[in-house]
């Protein structure tokens, strides 16, 4: 396994959010402070096709749109958009968050793949959300056991270094034909 970029999973969403968000505000045809359900509902087909892929994006803010409305007055405001993503890269995502906007954004699938398949493992802390910092960690620990387990079978066995089969009598003998005698000289010579 490859070091898992959690920044990028989760900076790919922000991302997504943020041009989802301008590209929705600039059809607008009124003038309000921000997005109403109303404007999420009714969004023309020239806009609908411009975004693309990030209509993962205009779902998400459809379905939690009173959870992302934070002041509760009926509009998702830039501030509103803002302090979610703060609340993204502080706290993490769950994972409905990166099932529903690193899907279809063009996210490497293999890394969104990973994170939800061991979404649990990977959220140390339990909170429901994985940061960029615990993918980090998860990532980083599976490549360390990955490592002891390959190399494992290079570890220094129970048995002696000096052991010969085949010889009957004192093994230092072994040593002894391979050091150098006193004169310099091996005694094998």
């Amino acid at each position: 396994m490859s070091i898992l970029n959690g920044q990028a999973l989760l900076s790919s969403a922000m991302a997504g959010l943020s041009n989802t968000y301008t590209t929705l505000m600039s059809d607008k045809s009124n003038s309000s402070k921000g997005l109403t359900i109303e404007d999420l509902a009714n969004i023309s087909p020239q806009t609908l096709a411009s975004l693309g892929y990030n209509s993962s994006f205009l779902q998400y803010m459809t379905t939690n749109f009173k959870d992302l409305d934070n002041d509760g007055d009926g509009q998702l405001s830039g501030k509103d958009m803002q302090n979610l993503m703060n609340t993204m890269q502080s706290k993490g995502m769950t994972y409905m968050e990166l099932q529903t906007l690193c899907t279809a954004n063009g996210t490497d699938n293999s890394l969104l793949s990973t994170v939800l398949t061991y979404f649990n493992q990977i959220d140390a802390n339990g909170d429901g959300r994985v940061t960029s910092e615990e993918i980090t960690k998860f990532s980083a620990d599976c490549q360390k056991e990955e490592a002891l387990s390959k190399y494992k079978s290079f570890r220094a066995t129970s048995a002696s270094l000096y052991y010969s089969e085949g010889v009957e009598d004192d093994t230092s003998s072994v040593l002894d034909s391979l050091r150098p005698n006193l004169n310099g000289n091996s005694s094998n010579s």
